[in-house]
């Protein structure tokens, strides 16, 4: 008769976590896996890290080797090649047309593996309850969804950190030693996404802190051991390392930017202060300096009421030996990360910590979940739920990089969270090349990245910069400028290969074309303009609308509705009501926005990316309590944004 009770107990936590577990997934689906890139700015990956990424997976894809191909020439990328190694299956199961989703498509997926494998992480220690919180902590992490969503190497590297700790705490519980090994073996493989992860090594004690039980010699043979494993698991990265820059321990940066790595500036002590301001800037809610968290989220990476959590946690944490090495890992990596040069500007690099805190925060958590089941301590388990409900929901909060409001929701806006339906120039006018020229060999000129470009086109045809300009004066070893471009367009011409010069718009084209190399004889000539067809065009209308006693202060739009002419194909447009706490919403396909209709800011300013071609763009604010604002519309009209042109180098006597 006793044993039903028991059975219950065992089987409401698991119930109970895994319907934790089913809302922190349905919360990634609709924050992350729902988002529509094919239409975004996202896809503009321009001169950046997700640019190396992409263009070292096709060339993975295309030959087996991470390059980046500028001209005839297949240099070293900055970065290492495990999160484009990583593309490779997404690259296969895409269509040709969309293998630029690759990168987005990756983090998605190990994003939501994480997810799981937190889950079942718990599970297996028969704490379900535990992983249910857990994941849902995780799940509504800003600085976690955020980058799962992104194009960036963040969460591909955090995976195999994570999975790292898990089974290094599972060696040193059940004193099962393949079980470090293997830890060894997942914090090696993330070395080959991103280097900064050896700042967690002291986790790898765990072997010396392993019970020797009388076996001197053999405990001292594993100690040995080990790093055996993770010099085998990292050795891809050690040996592409030596084979393109002849030792080892040299990287990317040494190559492209040398100075940070001679002069030592990358860590440093004087730049603690800076970074412990960003820190304390980011937890007062204050607004953050503009980011690449900005673009794929609100500027946020995590919240006051989460670091809250994870400090009541400290007092829930038992002494044991992973509790060391785990607490080694995190200081070396916390201390490295506060005095990396580049850490007052992005939070990101202490995302490995945040996500790793969970751990600690969901201590408490589970611990006020069973004294509610028993009835004791009741104010103080109430507390921690309260405070657990805020981390989770991301309240309170700051978005963005201007306002100064302090009442955001992370998860609401993490679930409201639109990129701008604008196309990517870059990517249009490459399509275009394509379409026009198809697998016909050349070299093309262009201020487009080369090597996204090199990545895109067909293996006839080649991509080079117009001039030095994007790379004047960081590499010691490569160089391009005006000789070189020089150098390839004779190259071709001898090879009676056709030259041409690639401008995403006639304003482009206007602005640039002087860049172009010169040769005697020989005279950039037009050849194409093609013609994109606007995506978006709305009939003008008038809305009108009645005043009311008190109603939200009305919207502005500035710049004023007009006629703009720019070469990348948008007009940034900042739309702000002045009534604190209020909301925007706006519509650009001619219908009338309400609260519930259209594109919803959560805040009472917002930045509007109009594309190429006519848009009538309407705005109107909200707040509860309030009367709503009257509909402002306005008719912009951008021209020049996706016309590709397109020049040929022809004989001046033709």
């Amino acid at each position: 008769m006793k044993a039903a009770p028991k059975g219950n107990f065992a089987t409401a936590p698991f119930l109970i976590g895994t319907l934790l577990l089913l809302c922190a997934l349905t919360f990634y689906y609709f924050a992350v896996l729902k988002i529509d890139y094919r239409e975004s700015w996202l896809l503009d990956l321009g001169h950046s890290d997700a640019m190396e990424y992409f263009a070292q997976a096709k060339a993975l894809q295309k030959n087996g080797y991470p390059y980046l191909q500028i001209g005839y020439e297949k240099l070293p990328s900055m970065y290492p090649f495990g999160y484009p190694a990583l593309m490779l299956p997404w690259l296969k199961i895409l269509p040709e047309t969309d293998s630029i989703l690759a990168p987005f498509r990756t983090n998605q997926t190990i994003g939501l593996l994480l997810l799981l494998a937190t889950f079942g992480f718990y599970a297996y220690l028969a704490m379900p309850l535990t992983g249910g919180f857990a994941s849902l902590l995780l799940a509504t992490l800003p600085g976690f969804f955020t980058f799962c969503r992104s194009s960036m190497s963040e969460i591909s590297a955090l995976a195999l950190i994570v999975l790292a700790f898990m089974f290094a705490y599972l060696g040193l519980k059940e004193e099962r030693r393949w079980k470090i090994y293997l830890s060894a073996v997942f914090f090696g493989l993330s070395l080959n996404i991103r280097l900064q992860s050896l700042f967690l090594a002291p986790l790898l004690l765990a072997m010396a802190l392993f019970p020797a039980k009388g076996m001197r010699l053999r405990w001292f043979l594993h100690c040995l051991a080990l790093p055996v494993v993770l010099v085998l698991a990292a050795s891809p990265v050690l040996i592409l390392n030596t084979i393109q820059f002849h030792s080892p321990f040299k990287t990317g940066y040494d190559y492209w930017v040398p100075c940070l790595v001679e002069e030592h500036l990358l860590f440093s002590l004087r730049y603690i202060p800076a970074n412990i301001v960003r820190l304390w800037t980011e937890l007062s809610m204050r607004p953050n300096i503009y980011s690449v968290v900005h673009i794929f989220g609100t500027g946020t990476c995590f919240v006051p009421a989460f670091i809250l959590l994870t400090c009541v946690g400290l007092f829930f944490i038992q002494f044991s030996r992973f509790a060391v090495c785990a607490f080694l890992a995190g200081f070396s990596c916390f201390a490295a990360a506060v005095s990396y040069k580049f850490s007052r500007i992005e939070v990101r690099f202490y995302l490995p910590l945040l996500v790793l805190l969970v751990t600690v925060a969901v201590l408490p958590v589970t611990w006020a979940a069973k004294n509610l089941v028993a009835g004791k301590r009741l104010m103080a388990a109430v507390a921690i739920f309260v405070i657990f409900a805020a981390a989770c929901l991301g309240y309170p909060s700051c978005s963005g990089d201007e306002t100064t409001e302090t009442d955001r929701s992370q998860a609401w806006d993490g679930l409201h969270f639109s990129a701008q339906r604008v196309r990517s120039s870059e990517l249009i006018a490459e399509r275009q090349f394509l379409k026009l020229f198809g697998d016909r060999p050349g070299i093309v000129l262009s201020d487009i990245d080369p090597a996204y470009l090199n990545a895109l086109l067909p293996d006839p045809f080649v991509a080079a910069p117009l001039d030095g300009k994007q790379y004047a004066g960081y590499s010691k070893i490569w160089h391009y400028d005006r000789p070189q471009a020089m150098a390839l367009l004779k190259r071709d011409l001898d090879q009676s290969l056709p030259v041409y010069a690639l401008f995403i718009s006639q304003e482009e084209r206007n602005e640039k074309a002087p860049r172009l190399p010169e040769l005697d004889g020989y005279e950039w000539a037009a050849y194409a303009q093609l013609i994109q067809t606007p995506s978006i065009h709305s009939v003008v209308s008038t809305v009108p609308f009645t005043m009311t006693a008190s109603p939200v202060a009305t919207p502005t739009m500035t710049p004023a509705p007009g006629t703009y002419g720019t070469y990348d194909g948008q007009k940034n447009v900042v739309i702000v009501t002045t009534t604190p706490g209020a909301q925007l919403s706006y519509t650009m396909d001619g219908s009338t926005p309400t609260p519930t209709h259209g594109t919803i800011t959560t805040y009472n300013n917002a930045t509007i990316v109009i594309p190429y071609g006519t848009t009538t763009l309407k705005v109107m604010a909200s707040r509860s309590g309030y009367t709503d604002s009257p509909v402002v519309s306005g008719d912009y009209t951008i021209n020049g944004a996706t016309d590709a042109v397109i020049l040929k180098l022809t004989p001046k006597n033709r």
